[in-house]
């Protein structure tokens, strides 16, 4: 008799529930064990008229392969249970060994040591490369290769996505945000510290004003520039007297050098763009930088990343627990989440935020960076 025929008839003789509930078990290890299922008493009615025993709580697979195989069907359970599967029976238990060395033979082809360093710890696109070898994703190692050449071309140059995707593919679009690719790389770049690429040469901009650098630049003393990353590829710059004012928020900016059209400033606006990092990896390292940012987690994110990833002589301007006191007394927001990241590098602030639940703007202390802009050094904690 076919085995489907043989499922309907046992289906047909009551025997469903127990065929589906030794289907599970099966699947967990592949044996013939015992379960306990929630079985009706019909169900365990027609498990005893199959068996000749009494059977009540306990379902044994073996017991019910030895009574298949003795019944007029001679049909083994396992395979009967890969015809109800509709293909043959997957166990778990061997499914997740069986992954789990394929895991270990792709990592062992990647060529970055520290990206595949990172992967083992679960970090830098793990989980977005594991689900990619479960779904069986066509050109894995090749997919694996860009990655791997593209972060060893980033840490040499600096080149936008689209062009450092043409030089080692070329496809521009094979890095593109989405892509399995692009989406590892940018995984890969974040955990590994190392500076993302643009999109472009011209498209991420960064705020300044007063630095010195090429002539066209030294000409514009007195006006703000949008530096595109481009241009700051190409040169070096200084601040005037080794000093520079750095802020988190444009509007800071703005108000700062409109009282002081000649004042060596900075903006990051908000998260450091790839042209503001350039530009900042392109100072002297002894260059006096004066950090001002947002007293909340947002600007704590941004200035523990700013000190960490440029060696300048940063001076934390105004980010104390005595200027958090200042600027909540004038407006303060609900804290959401949690400092304790950045205590390192700013220890007193992150235990008041903590303390107070709260934070506050930067520009809630405005009257207190332009009056130290304007007094130069002096007075500047």
């Amino acid at each position: 008799m076919p085995p489907d025929d043989i499922l309907s008839a046992l289906t047909h003789a009551g025997l469903g529930p127990v065929l589906d509930a030794a289907l599970r078990r099966y699947r967990r290890t592949g044996e013939l064990g015992r379960s306990r299922p929630e079985l009706s008493a019909d169900a365990w009615a027609a498990l005893s008229r199959l068996t000749g025993r009494q059977e009540r709580t306990t379902l044994d697979l073996a017991v019910l392969d030895a009574a298949l195989r003795a019944s007029r069907y001679a049909v083994s359970l396992p395979e009967l249970l890969d015809t109800l599967n509709g293909s043959p029976v997957v166990v778990r238990r061997q499914a997740r060994q069986d992954f789990e060395t394929q895991w270990a033979e792709l990592l062992a082809g990647i060529e970055d040591v520290p990206w595949q360093t990172a992967l083992r710890r679960d970090g830098a696109g793990a989980l977005m490369l594991r689900g990619a070898l479960k779904n069986g994703t066509a050109d894995l190692q090749a997919t694996l290769r860009l990655v791997s050449d593209a972060l060893e071309v980033t840490r040499a140059e600096t080149l936008s996505y689209p062009v450092l995707a043409a030089r080692l593919s070329g496809d521009a679009h094979a890095l593109d945000a989405g892509t399995l690719a692009g989406n590892l790389l940018r995984a890969a770049l974040k955990s590994l510290n190392i500076p993302e690429p643009e999109r472009d040469g011209v498209s991420s901009t960064v705020l300044v004003a007063n630095l010195l650098g090429p002539a066209w630049l030294n000409a514009a003393a007195g006006h703000c520039l949008a530096l595109p990353w481009r241009e700051i590829q190409t040169s070096t710059f200084q601040a005037p007297e080794g000093m520079l004012w750095a802020v988190e928020n444009p509007s800071v900016f703005e108000a700062l050098h409109a009282a002081h059209p000649h004042a060596p400033l900075l903006c990051t606006s908000g998260q450091p763009s790839a042209a503001a990092s350039a530009l900042l990896s392109r100072l002297p390292a002894d260059t006096r930088v004066y950090l001002s940012c947002d007293l909340d987690l947002g600007g704590l994110r941004i200035a523990s990343s700013l000190l960490r990833r440029h060696a300048l002589n940063w001076q934390p301007w105004h980010m104390d627990a005595a200027a958090h006191a200042l600027a909540c007394s004038r407006g303060a927001a609900p804290l959401r989440g949690d400092p304790a990241p950045y205590r390192a590098e700013f220890p007193g602030l992150v235990e008041t935020l903590a303390i107070s639940g709260v934070g506050a703007h930067q520009e809630n202390l405005l009257p207190e960076l332009l009056a130290d802009v304007g007094r130069g050094l002096s007075g500047v904690e």
